[in-house]
């Protein structure tokens, strides 16, 4: 016969009593840590983004070149994610852009592609006037080189590996998976598959409660 059963508070501070931290650790490529816990903060390498960067597709220019809807530009160049516009905006000029590529020299604004009529003789007009600045994001808007961007103790879900990613980390390190046991008690379980007797059931809930706690589990 089992015994007298004992208040669930009771329970958990026997358990918590018992329990000991993790303390090993171990270094894992990123795409082997999901679910896994920080052993150690993150350090970004890089400052992210590298440069000033166009948020879309468009046209960069200095916004004090343009007073009115109406205005033109002359398009002299391209700049393109990984390729980069390699002179410099002047008055009166415009370098078409796409999203993520850097802003040239000289240029502080983009204007949407959308807002902007090309013309066939080389010019731009613009049918909106953007703020100065808009649509730009500026070198280290992320994060910057030697900042810490997750810190120890974090669990390590899909967002927080690609930031470590993005900070240019292949690897991280990370506490030991810990060992989890889970035991369903009860004289009518069986286990699935098993041959029931009239008075049995399936032990079912330990498999739920192994995947809710132990993610990965086998």
């Amino acid at each position: 016969m089992a015994g007298p059963l004992i208040p669930v508070e009771e329970a958990q501070a026997r358990l918590l009593a018992a329990a000991r931290p993790i303390e090993t650790r171990e270094t894992l490529p990123i795409w082997a840590a999901d679910q896994r816990v920080l052993a150690e903060p993150v350090i970004s390498r890089l400052t992210q983004p590298p440069f000033d960067a166009s948020a879309m597709d468009g046209y960069a220019f200095r916004r004090g070149d343009v007073a009115e809807i109406g205005d033109r530009l002359d398009v002299i160049g391209e700049s393109a994610a990984g390729h980069s516009f390699s002179g410099e905006v002047g008055a009166g000029q415009t370098v078409r852009i796409f999203t993520g590529a850097p802003v040239p020299k000289g240029a502080d604004t983009v204007l949407l592609q959308e807002d902007a009529i090309r013309r066939d003789d080389g010019q731009i007009e613009l049918t909106f006037l953007p703020d100065l600045g808009r649509h730009i994001r500026p070198r280290g808007q992320d994060f910057a080189e030697g900042e810490a961007v997750l810190a120890e103790g974090l669990l390590l879900d899909p967002g927080r590996l690609m930031l470590a990613a993005a900070s240019n980390h292949a690897d991280v390190s990370v506490y030991e998976r810990p060992l989890v046991g889970v035991i369903a008690t009860g004289d009518e379980l069986r286990k699935p598959g098993s041959t029931l007797g009239p008075d049995q059931i399936v032990a079912s809930s330990v498999f739920a409660i192994a995947a809710l706690g132990a993610p990965g589990w086998r």
